[in-house]
């Protein structure tokens, strides 16, 4: 749920428009949105009406959209000042500060919110959040029923209680707050990723039709691409094809991000591990390597590779830079001794 002072921008976008339904259609129009949302026209509202609280509050808004969060904290401030009933407003102040890391400050203006409206539904989320980061669950839980005592429909109070359970252990919980959010809001994207990990840890495929709808609402999410990749290639026994699936999902990833290290790491962990093959995986190790230089695993799963391959000297090599990079590496202190023996 969005405070007013977050609708106030989308308001001030309205505004900008010249009152122009279609949008700007000249250059009239246009400079009649650059003036609307510049410094200087918020100020001299602000001349106009020095006791009228939201036109600090738009002033706000503007100082916001240009990167200047302490200019904008100080005009909601002045609004507050002016009107201390603003619950809206008083809590859109306090996510400005937990977003800048002022937690004291942000739990002080919710606590303020929930003063004036003790049922103030964003107040009681955002108090249930720090509740979960301090780890104190049954304040945490009280808050949100609370809540979803005020909106039964509240996907993001559903969502807290899956948080919750998932931190105190209880996954059959947790599943279930997950599945309330998405059947109550079905764009939930983090719900969705959130019940393919459950069932994933179950070894359970419906963890592929839970990644899948979330890569259908995010279609280039590496998260959603990268989950369903390592549950595939987990499970590759129950159906062989499934480690080609795992290694198109991590082309794509690489065709989105040419630099994750991981997704190559990982092509190169299905050839080596379950296909058997031993030279692409060394050349994807080799990718890793060339993305991560000091992904020690990269090198020492290279020196298996190729250790597998007969190429004894070279995979000596793999594990020697896997120690320099991480000396206490005991499987590449291991793997290095018996490549040592071996060419004795």
């Amino acid at each position: 749920m969005r405070s007013r002072a977050i609708t106030f921008v989308g308001a001030l976008a309205v505004i900008g428009a010249a009152g122009c339904a279609s949008g700007p259609s000249s250059s009239a129009d246009l400079a009649s949105q650059a003036v609307t949302d510049s410094l200087a026209w918020f100020n001299d509202r602000v001349t106009d009406s020095p006791r009228v609280p939201e036109v600090y509050m738009e002033r706000g808004a503007y100082h916001l959209r240009q990167g200047q969060t302490g200019k904008a904290i100080s005009d909601f401030e002045r609004a507050l000042s002016i009107d201390s009933t603003l619950v809206d407003d008083r809590h859109a102040l306090g996510t400005i500060r937990f977003g800048v890391q002022d937690f004291e400050g942000a739990v002080r203006e919710w606590e303020g919110v929930l003063k004036t409206d003790p049922n103030h539904i964003p107040a009681l989320l955002s108090m249930a959040e720090v509740d979960l980061l301090l780890r104190s669950y049954e304040a945490a839980l009280e808050r949100i029923n609370d809540a979803l005592r005020n909106n039964s429909r509240l996907d993001e109070g559903y969502f807290l209680k899956g948080r919750l359970y998932l931190e105190t252990g209880d996954t059959a919980k947790a599943a279930s707050s997950f599945q309330t959010v998405v059947e109550v809001n079905p764009q939930r994207y983090d719900a969705y990723i959130q019940l393919g990990l459950l069932y994933a840890s179950a070894h359970d495929d419906l963890a592929l039709e839970y990644f899948r709808t979330a890569r259908g609402l995010k279609p280039n999410s590496i998260e959603a691409l990268y989950d369903e990749a390592i549950y595939l290639q987990e499970h590759g026994t129950t159906s062989p094809d499934r480690y080609g699936q795992a290694l198109f999902l991590y082309d794509r990833i690489l065709a989105l991000d040419a630099s994750n290290a991981s997704a190559a790491f990982n092509k190169g962990f299905v050839h080596l591990e379950y296909m058997l093959q031993y030279d692409s995986a060394a050349y994807w190790f080799d990718e890793a390597i060339a993305r991560l230089p000091y992904y020690h695993q990269a090198h020492y799963n290279k020196g298996l590779a190729l250790e597998s391959l007969g190429q004894n000297t070279a995979a000596l090599e793999s594990y020697n830079a896997a120690l320099a990079l991480e000396p206490a590496y005991t499987p590449a202190a291991l793997a290095k001794g018996r490549v040592l023996e071996a060419l004795r």
